[in-house]
């Protein structure tokens, strides 16, 4: 599974045009519907700047036209209940503090995919029999960072990328992979080095 993070408001700068184009270049590049579109919802975080309820409505629906699935990070219980209103894929809970009982208010039907950044989150997770993905809140991180922090079997279930470049997606090959898109001459907090534009997408979309 390949879920490419289209972040906030930060990188479309809910633009409805800035969303199809973004929606658009991907279709071009991933024919067989292989990505899983993947939002960040949240009243606030910090200096990021929140995705509107009306702009992910127009994201999901325009998406959907051009066959691609999509969902949503949440961060606090109202965004939760929004995105629940969406025939979604899963719900991604980031490896925030706090944010795992989240995944309690989420019905069992749907499946919940966690980001954890340390042995006690991963306990957590291995207890609970949950899909989790190794994450580095690092922008950017390294191979080294992950392999530092995580070993071999944990980074073949399940990787959130932090890193410039496709070495830790070639060599573990996760189940999960998730890695955050931007546009050739997108901006903001999302669209850093770490973010992958469509042209890099070909070389693990062939």
């Amino acid at each position: 599974m390949i879920v490419l993070d289209f972040g906030s408001g930060n990188t479309c700068k809910n633009s409805k045009t800035l969303i199809e184009e973004m929606i658009n270049q991907l279709s071009v590049v991933d024919k067989e519907r292989k990505c899983i579109i993947k939002w960040q919802l949240f009243l606030s975080a910090g200096e990021n700047v929140p995705l509107t309820k009306r702009s992910f409505d127009f994201a999901y629906t325009y998406a959907k036209k051009l066959r691609f699935k999509t969902t949503a990070s949440v961060f606090d219980k109202p965004s939760l209940d929004f995105l629940l209103e969406f025939d979604i894929p899963f719900v991604k809970i980031a490896n925030m503090a706090g944010l795992y009982p989240l995944s309690n208010d989420v019905p069992t039907s749907i499946p919940v995919i966690y980001s954890w950044k340390d042995n006690r989150q991963f306990e957590f997770l291995k207890r609970k029999s949950l899909q989790g993905m190794c994450c580095i809140s690092k922008y950017p991180a390294t191979i080294e960072d992950y392999e530092n922090a995580f070993n071999p079997n944990e980074l073949s279930r399940g990787i959130s990328d932090h890193t410039i470049d496709w070495k830790l997606y070639k060599k573990y090959c996760p189940d999960i992979y998730e890695v955050h898109y931007k546009l050739y001459n997108n901006t903001g907090l999302d669209s850093g080095p770490f973010a992958r534009t469509p042209y890099q997408l070909k070389e693990i979309l062939k």
